[in-house]
Order: structure tokens, then sequence, then C-alpha cells
């Protein structure tokens, strides 16, 4: 083989801590006579580095987050946010869920910062699923408001009649 292209392989043995590199270069070196030509080649040696502290915490799974609410909140919408808090309402959701996602944007930026949110997966952020397990939550979302499970995506005017607000409805 005279013309042999450059190859790298690169891999993170993550569950030993060491990380692996291994080249082929083109160059006028002997190569081994596996290749079937004594020129041309060479085989560089692998390489073995222990990953240090700050490499394996930045090779962690990062915390999931829901994605970010577009929507902009009107007073009403701000109020049922607060109003559900302060009446022990909760919702259930998981920050992959487009459900949870499309529910969120019905209240807007500034209600979902009022929302008594609870994230049941695992690697979501400030998740609490033995929470979830424990109320038995089996689909996202889910509202539990005054003692009542409403599952799915609820209209602001419908979580508004179950939790007895008695504000402006002009969501």
């Amino acid at each position: 083989m005279k013309t042999l292209h450059a190859l790298v392989l690169a891999g993170a043995l993550v569950s030993t801590g060491l990380a692996l590199a291994v080249g082929i270069v083109r160059s006028d070196a002997i190569a081994p006579s596996f290749f079937g030509s004594k020129e041309g080649t060479t085989i560089a040696q692998p390489t073995v580095a222990p990953i240090t502290v700050a490499q394996s915490e930045s090779t962690a799974a990062p915390v999931s987050t829901l994605p970010p609410i577009t929507t902009t909140s009107s007073t009403a919408a701000i109020a049922l946010a607060k109003h559900l808090k302060r009446v022990g309402a909760k919702m259930y959701g998981a920050y992959w869920c487009p459900h949870c996602h499309e529910q969120l944007q019905l209240f807007g930026q500034k209600a979902v910062a009022q929302l008594p949110y609870i994230e049941c997966v695992n690697d979501g952020k400030n998740s609490r699923p033995n929470l979830c397990e424990a109320e038995k939550i089996e689909g996202y979302p889910t509202w539990k408001i005054r003692g009542k499970t409403y599952m799915g995506t609820q209209s602001l005017d419908e979580l508004a009649t179950a939790s007895g607000y008695k504000g402006s409805r002009s969501f």
C-alpha cells in the first residue's frame, strides 16, 4: 500500500476514566509487514491519557430543562398562576413533553415563574420523581387541584374553574 490515507480514531473510555487516541499517518518510515509493504507508512502508537476531574465533570450528563417559554403573560394569566400556587395546585410534567411545553406557553413567561410546576423526570432540573410516583402520575401534564386530577393540556379557563379562581378571565 503506497498510499495510506490519514486515519484518526478517538474515543473516550468513560467507565475507566481514560481517553484513547490512535492515529495512522502517511510518512516515509517503514511500516510493519502486515500492510504488505515496508515503505511509505507509519503506524502511530496508541496514546492513553487520564481524564482530569474537570474533564470528567464536563462529560457528565447535563441536567435537562424545559424549552424556553416564548409567549407573553397577560395580567390575568399571572394572577391565575399566583392563585393556583396559593390554593396548592400542582402541575406535574416532564421537560421533554411537548404537551407540558404547550401548557406553559398558554401562561407565558412571567406567569410560568409563579406556577407550582413539579418535574417528574430523573434528569430534569429540580426533579422530584419520588413525589410524582407517590401522586401516581401516569402522564404529562397532570394537574392536581383541590383533590381532583386533570390530565392533559388544560385551557386557562378550565384551570380557573377547577381552582375556584374569581379574577379576570381575559387570558
